[in-house]
């Protein structure tokens, strides 16, 4: 289990994550209307949204790369430096091509941070309570960005559009803080690959374990999976809500529930994860993801829709611990800062992704072509976790002869 003394030690890094997905989903609520008041169109509006994930599929791997060599801590600072200094350039934004400027700098920022926090926790973290120690790590993500937009949205109906962003800045102010005097740089890790037997090879030092290839693609394609909610999150929620005579209020209770559920799962299930089954709460939670979505064609009241989503978000909290765990496991502990690179280009894949698939069969097949696209990518990567091999399983059973 995830001990009081793993708790108190990354608690740090989590509260800084809190605080850093917190800022950045302040501007939710209104940024597409913002963008499009310094004159985007929907076409310009799709490339300022999606710049900031496509920056960080090119920069996350070498700077996890990166992190390994030059440490975890500086890169960290750096990054969430870019969450203190951006938000007021947004404010003096004079056209939507400056937007589309700052989402770029921003991506490079969010580079910085997110896999090199996902290191520094993996790297603190006892191996046998690595699967809670990510789910508090997604919980801190989950649930600062379910109550973001709607702190957000009051700041930006009490005292305008430049609140927001102002508060977001002061948000990253606290985040650099908290990481300069509480989160210390961990030592550099030997190489060697996880909890797995070593092969006796010690001029080499392999990204991933023999035999786990497969497994690192599944896994990924498990995060892959929360990037694409997300796209389609932002980009057909409000239509399949306006579709079914639900309000904006209604949506932001949608928003809340799912990452709430969200939140709340990845700690429960984390600590599951460390005890075992791991394979089995991965399949169960991309399970749940297909039947949610496949649903979301009958569902017709709010109730109902909410209900969903809160599946949704539970199933991604059931996946997403374990699949991180697995991966701690099964690749080289000195290249943790590029493995989580990968791990987190493959889960900003879905963010870029997910929006075209939505908009694409959208436009040809209305809002439940979208949702019926969604349903068969969920179905294909419930057949890939089938794949996974647990690495813990082995080591159970090579203590048990």
């Amino acid at each position: 289990m995830h001990s009081f003394k793993d708790l108190n030690s990354l608690a740090p890094l989590y509260l800084a994550v809190f605080v850093a997905v917190l800022g950045f989903s302040l501007v939710a609520p209104f940024f597409p209307g913002y963008a499009m008041n310094l004159g985007a169109n929907f076409t310009m509006l799709g490339f300022i949204v999606s710049i900031y994930g496509a920056v960080q599929l090119i920069t996350q791997i070498p700077i996890g790369r990166l992190s390994d060599s030059w440490g975890r801590k500086k890169l960290l600072l750096l990054g969430l430096a870019t969450f203190t200094f951006l938000p007021p350039l947004y404010v003096y934004a004079d056209n939507a091509y400056t937007l589309l400027l700052i989402r770029a700098l921003g991506g490079v920022g969010a580079s910085l941070v997110w896999p090199t926090a996902m290191a520094l926790i993996i790297d603190q973290a006892r191996p046998q309570s690595r699967g809670a120690a990510m789910g508090f790590y997604n919980a801190a993500f989950f649930s600062a960005l379910a109550l973001g937009p709607f702190i957000g949205g009051v700041l930006y109906d009490q005292m305008g559009s430049k609140a927001p962003f102002y508060f977001w800045a002061f948000l990253g102010t606290v985040s650099v803080i908290i990481v300069y005097r509480q989160v210390s740089e961990p030592k550099k890790a030997k190489a060697e690959i996880g909890l797995l037997p070593e092969n006796g090879d010690e001029g080499k030092e392999p990204l991933i374990a023999p035999g786990y290839r497969n497994t690192f693609l599944a896994c990924c394609s498990v995060v892959l999976w929360a990037g694409v909610v997300g796209g389609f999150n932002f980009t057909m929620l409000p239509a399949y809500a306006t579709k079914l005579g639900l309000s904006t209020t209604d949506v932001g209770l949608i928003y809340l529930v799912y990452g709430g559920s969200t939140a709340m799962s990845n700690i429960y299930f984390g600590t599951q994860a460390d005890r075992g089954r791991r394979r089995l709460l991965i399949f169960t939670g991309c399970l749940a993801g297909l039947v949610s979505f496949a649903l979301l064609l009958r569902a017709e009241t709010m109730i109902e829709v909410v209900i969903l989503f809160a599946s949704l978000g539970a199933g991604l909290g059931m996946g997403s611990p374990a699949a991180t765990a697995i991966i701690a496991e099964t690749t080289c502990t000195a290249r943790r800062g590029e493995i989580y690179g990968i791990f987190n280009t493959a889960r900003m894949s879905g963010v870029v992704v997910g929006p075209l698939i939505a908009g694409s069969t959208a436009d040809l097949r209305g809002v439940d072509g979208a949702i019926i696209a969604f349903t068969i990518l969920a179905a294909a990567i419930v057949l890939g976790t089938l794949t996974i091999r647990d690495s813990r399983d082995r080591i159970d059973m090579q203590s048990k002869i």
